[in-house]
């Protein structure tokens, strides 16, 4: 068989078995992936749809609640003479307009004494039994017996009632009743009802499963009062839910559904509602994924034999040599040019493939260079860490120099240059250090009491300049313990540093050491501020920083260097009234 037909073959049966498993795979994958998507937006959907219903009777009811209260529902016991109680409730319909239908008072007798609508005035109102009793903050309301009209349900409402008191007996002496106007729900189903892909269905359920509000589609259904959907609900853990949907349509539908979680905890009413929709519609885009896939398969078919029968024209001759080339390139920088006489192409493949080579070489090349770069630039942020402690020293000894009285202008002027060019230095380190780990410590038997000393030596004088006193009060006698004094050191100025820059004028730091077991505790606690106990776990967090122009790494690497002891470093609330940060250090190190 000529090598043409082989490459022909060979080509298409390669594409065939390659591009139909995969497309196959890719279409299961997807459809797959688009029903649980349609299925958890249809439940998605109707969450967001019952929070919005919470929030909108949350509302409502909390308003009736609230004004049941207010000293104006005094009025009725004199019978609202002067009217004011009846503005008040015309002015809360107003305000809250289509919320209401209307408000009225009635007192112990069922008589209407005070109303939104003055026609309502000295008529008897009787009301029924509550049917559910709702929580709302402070107290509670109670929902009557939903009543509908007849279809298309116009005027529906919502009968929320709550209880008067008397301020001076604690008695009842009336209720106050809210007629919610449905429509505000209805309205708010009927937004949802429109989808992009067909329309869906939506229905609001009270908690025995009768269906109180829906979407315009179903109103025209007149389902509003039945019992149709209360069997509709999913069972626990069924996330696909699929009915046949009769009575309402005479194809199956695809169910979501979401429970009433009330609104701040509030408002158990036990409601829920569903969203539905034709499972036609919804799984549309699956099936013009699967016309999509059957598409890209043919096409792929066809280019594979048109591109096959071009190809193995030109590839057969050329191809052993360009094949015996590539076996001759055996290293990267071995660059033997190919001696081809064939296609075009070839020629070109082989010319990439050499450009392949040079790149690879360069990419080597590129890596090295950058893990080298990764190396400096960990060790720089090292370097810097390590810097700042005796830059914060020539920084201190170049301002006692200018507390010298015989130091000559001259020698002022290059103290000064020191402090400035430290302070650059210092906030050069700052943004080099980003949180970098520290160095591995070198533990030698060392005295806390002389490192805390020593601290205090090194900030004396931004002390002094704030009248800031350091107290100390050592509880143990033996301070000695296995540490990296220098990086020690490095935690107390940190600690030390942020509470005389956060502490006002005249203000108190206590440095207080004491023994637990086999460990040395460090507590120091300040007068200052405080700190937010919201803000305890963040604070060691690398760039979180409360203070205008801090970076936010200074308690970073001051707890990574007491982890690198092995200790544990704390913050709560002083008994001074700021903040105290208490460092626990082993005594020996293993």
């Amino acid at each position: 068989m000529p090598i043409r037909r082989i490459i022909l073959i060979s080509f298409v049966l390669l594409s065939s078995l390659i591009a139909l498993p995969l497309l196959a795979v890719l279409f299961f994958s997807s459809r797959n992936t688009i029903e649980t998507e349609i299925s958890r937006n249809l439940n998605s959907d109707a969450v967001m749809l019952m929070q919005e219903v919470d929030i909108v009777l949350f509302e409502c009811m909390q308003n009736v609640h609230s004004w049941s209260h207010l000293d104006i529902m005094q009025e009725a016991r004199i019978g609202d003479i002067d009217k004011r109680l009846s503005q008040f409730l015309s002015d809360m319909e107003y305000r809250y307009k289509g919320m209401y239908q209307n408000l009225f008072y009635i007192d112990t007798q069922n008589k209407v004494i005070a109303a939104s609508r003055a026609a309502q005035i000295g008529h008897v109102y009787q009301h029924s039994a509550p049917e559910l009793k709702v929580d709302v903050p402070l107290g509670e309301v109670f929902i009557e017996d939903l009543s509908f009209p007849p279809p298309p349900y116009q005027n529906a409402k919502l009968v929320i009632r709550a209880p008067v008191n008397d301020r001076y007996s604690a008695s009842e002496i009336g209720q106050l009743f809210g007629l919610f106007d449905m429509q505000q729900l209805y309205n708010l189903l009927d937004q949802a009802m429109h989808f992009n892909i067909g329309e869906r269905y939506i229905v609001l359920l009270d908690g025995s499963g009768r269906a109180i509000a829906a979407s315009a589609n179903l109103r025209n259904a007149q389902v509003l009062s039945s019992m149709m959907f209360a069997d509709w609900k999913p069972k626990q853990n069924q996330s696909l839910l699929v009915h046949d949907g009769n009575p309402i349509v005479d194809s199956p539908v695809l169910v979501g559904y979401a429970n009433s979680a009330g609104y701040l905890s509030y408002m158990q009413m036990g409601w829920s509602i569903l969203v539905f929709q034709r499972v036609d519609d919804a799984f549309l885009p699956v099936r013009s994924l699967l016309i999509l896939f059957v598409l890209v398969i043919v096409l792929t078919l066809l280019l594979a034999l048109s591109a096959s029968h071009w190809l193995s024209g030109y590839i057969a001759k050329p191809l052993l040599s360009l094949t015996q080339w590539v076996r001759d390139v055996r290293l990267i920088d071995k660059r033997l040019p190919p001696l081809l006489k064939g296609a075009v192409e070839i020629q070109e493949l082989a010319s990439t493939f050499l450009e392949v080579l040079h790149e690879l070489q360069q990419s080597r090349e590129q890596l090295i260079q950058t893990a080298k770069l990764a190396v400096v630039g960990e060790m720089s942020a090292i370097m810097a860490h390590e810097i700042r402690t005796p830059l914060g020293i020539i920084s201190t000894s170049a301002q006692w120099l200018q507390r010298e009285s015989s130091l000559s202008a001259e020698g002022k002027e290059m103290s000064q240059f020191i402090l400035d060019e430290s302070a650059r230095l210092k906030k050069l380190m700052n943004t080099l250090l980003d949180c970098s780990r520290p160095r591995e410590p070198l533990m030698l038997e060392n005295n806390v009491h002389d490192i805390i000393e020593h601290t205090i030596e090194l900030l004396s004088i931004q002390a002094e300049n704030k009248h800031i006193q350091i107290e100390k009060q050592w509880l143990i006698n033996s301070a000695q313990l296995d540490c990296d004094a220098e990086m020690l050191t490095q935690v107390f100025l940190n600690l030390l540093l942020n509470a005389i820059q956060i502490l006002p004028a005249g203000g108190l730091i206590h440095i207080r050491t004491r023994s637990i077991l086999h460990f040395i505790c460090i507590d120091i606690a300040d007068t200052g501020p405080g700190i937010n106990k919201d803000d305890f776990q963040q604070l060691f967090e690398p760039f979180f920083s409360k203070r205008e122009g801090g970076i936010g790494l200074g308690l970073t690497v001051t707890r990574q260097i007491v982890l690198a002891h092995h200790g544990k470093i704390s913050v709560s609330a002083s008994c001074l009234g700021g903040a105290c940060f208490t460092i626990q250090l082993p005594i020996r190190q293993d």
